[in-house]
């Protein structure tokens, strides 16, 4: 039986890890083509593209410093030359920042939002310019149940992904008459590796976390991915502008 995204061709930024990589091998498994953009570790980017090779998709990439936002063009370019075109876009890079509000410097809020809001609003633009001719295509924003409340010592982050947030709207409305559809994956607390390591390393924090969760665990990558595949797959092309929180409860408490 063919994937349910089969031939379709991807992009998947931030696919070095956690919600990224999930996202990657899970599309790669239904059969997507797929340029994987990664961060700062190519080693571990190397490891995803082999997993998807080794179950024989087609898959390449590369990693980008979306610390300087410009690079993101690169990245589509890149991405679009080996896919041939673009059908599906997925805008998962994201970097963090936890400190005081009243800590932050002026480089670090730079940072975020060249990472976090610049380079996603480059490249969608971009993911749009190839999917307009063709009156088709998907395009999922990775946000984040912190861009839709305030979270202390997250005052940067929050900031960051309600941008995205607000361009996911914007852009529902203004490219859903072209034939793209434009959504938002909101996730709560995800056991990426990173996250668990913190987890480990600090046990209590992670304690302290639960109560704040109705469903009393943490999120896997995977599950974000399982998610992910329903909001980019053809069967559900009426959803457009649409925020779907996965976070076990949290945002209805």
């Amino acid at each position: 039986m063919p994937g349910k995204l089969e031939g379709k061709r991807t992009i998947v930024t931030g696919a070095s890890s956690g919600i990224g990589a999930a996202i990657a091998r899970r599309f790669s498994a239904e059969g997507a083509s797929i340029w994987a953009a990664g961060g700062f570790s190519q080693e571990r980017l190397d490891g995803i593209i082999a997993d998807c090779s080794a179950g024989g998709g087609k898959i390449d990439g590369r990693c980008y410093d979306l610390r300087d936002a410009r690079k993101a063009n690169d990245l589509m370019s890149d991405g679009a030359q080996f896919l041939g075109g673009l059908d599906i876009m997925v805008n998962c890079a994201a970097m963090r920042g936890h400190k005081s509000f009243l800590e932050f410097t002026d480089e670090q809020i730079d940072e975020l939002y060249e990472v976090n809001a610049k380079s996603v609003f480059i490249a969608t633009r971009e993911a749009a310019r190839l999917m307009a001719p063709q009156g088709k295509g998907k395009i999922l924003m990775i946000g984040s149940i912190d861009g839709e409340r305030g979270v202390p010592g997250n005052a940067l982050y929050c900031a960051t992904k309600t941008s995205m947030h607000n361009l996911t709207r914007a852009l529902a409305v203004e490219l859903g008459p072209l034939g793209l559809r434009v959504n938002c994956l909101m996730p709560g607390t995800t056991e990426s590796e990173r996250v668990k390591e913190i987890h480990i390393n600090d046990p209590e924090r992670a304690k302290a976390k639960l109560p704040r969760i109705p469903v009393n665990r943490f999120a896997s990558p995977e599950e974000m991915a399982e998610v992910s595949l329903f909001l980019v797959s053809d069967e559900n092309d009426f959803m457009n502008g649409a925020f779907i929180s996965c976070d076990g409860g949290t945002l209805a408490m």
